[in-house]
């Protein structure tokens, strides 16, 4: 390969990996930390209450979820069956790591990674509207949609071939920074259970992103939460720590067309250098209606999220 043709592939190869890492970063962010559709709060208000026997325990009026007549009757405190709120999630800093990149005029595509090495970081700007219904007082299942806003860098390191008959290589360092902005929509479900004041919530979801690439991006991500439902003074309160694999390594496929109207394909192997993330968070109780998500995570490799996300229960 000459090194005039080495170097218009790694303006290419860069420019792919900033888009490609946009899109795992759009599947990360639209996973926000709340398990389930309101946070672990629903769970939390499942623990037993003192007092109240199943002779107490009043009637309910409501279609779902089902099985609620015999949670309370055990002496449980639901929540309303339906929410709909709106997350904003912030994620800084994730590294990214690119295993592979392919080139070419036509398919199959070449791999061109012994010329380059590659290492990006994104920061991400999330907003999510979310559904949810609770089917049975243990099961929650939910849908999300929102847009996302990426920016990542991309640190290229290119080895090209020295020209001319001699041994050696030549080596050119870049930076290049790029914006995009897509969609992200999915949906998934959290199963709960509760012990007097502590509760537990495992959560999946799956998630589909689409920035203008030849293909959707999809990912399932799980988490699990554990947590302690009580009270600051009068304010309901629920405190939990998690952990959740969000795994996003995907290729991106796309195609550019060249100035000399030829189309170029490529192809980018690329996902998180950890899927983990640690979190800590709370769900503010101010009515058996309003609640308010605030989470807080990172995962130990530089990269943070943040998250706030307010529901109205109905």
């Amino acid at each position: 390969m000459s090194t005039a043709r080495s170097l218009l592939f790694v303006a290419l190869i860069a420019a792919v990996t900033q888009a490609a890492d946009a899109a795992a970063e759009a599947i990360d962010s639209a996973n926000t930390p709340d398990g389930t559709a309101d946070g672990p709060a629903a769970v939390a208000q499942q623990s037993t209450s003192e007092g109240t026997g199943p002779a107490a325990a009043p009637a309910y009026s409501r279609v779902l979820p089902f099985l609620a007549d015999e949670a309370i009757k055990a002496g449980h405190d639901l929540p309303l069956p339906f929410g709909a709120g709106v997350i904003l999630t912030g994620l800084d800093n994730r590294k990214i790591d690119v295993s592979d990149v392919r080139v070419g005029l036509q398919n199959p595509v070449q791999s061109v990674s012994q010329f380059v090495q590659l290492r990006s970081t994104s920061n991400v700007f999330n907003a999510n509207f979310k559904f949810d219904t609770w089917l049975l007082p243990f099961l929650d299942v939910y849908a999300l949609a929102g847009y996302v806003h990426n920016t990542s860098t991309t640190d290229a390191l290119v080895s090209v071939p020295r020209p001319g008959p001699g041994p050696g290589t030549i080596e050119y360092q870049t930076e290049v920074t790029t914006e995009l902005d897509g969609v992200v929509a999915g949906g998934g479900l959290a199963l709960a259970a509760g012990y007097g004041p502590f509760f537990f919530v495992a959560d999946a979801t799956y998630i589909q992103s689409d920035l203008g690439f030849d293909d959707t991006f999809k990912a399932l991500i799980a988490t699990v939460r554990a947590g302690w439902n009580g009270r600051a003074g009068a304010q309901p309160l629920q405190l939990w720590l998690g952990v959740g694999d969000w795994d996003t390594h995907a290729t991106a496929k796309g195609h550019a067309t060249l100035a000399n109207g030829q189309i170029l394909n490529f192809e980018a192997d690329q996902g998180p250098q950890t899927p983990w993330i640690y979190d800590v968070g709370t769900n503010l109780q101010f009515s058996k209606r309003l609640q308010l998500v605030i989470d807080v995570g990172g995962d130990f490799h530089g990269g943070w999220v943040f998250v706030v996300g307010p529901t109205w229960r109905f």
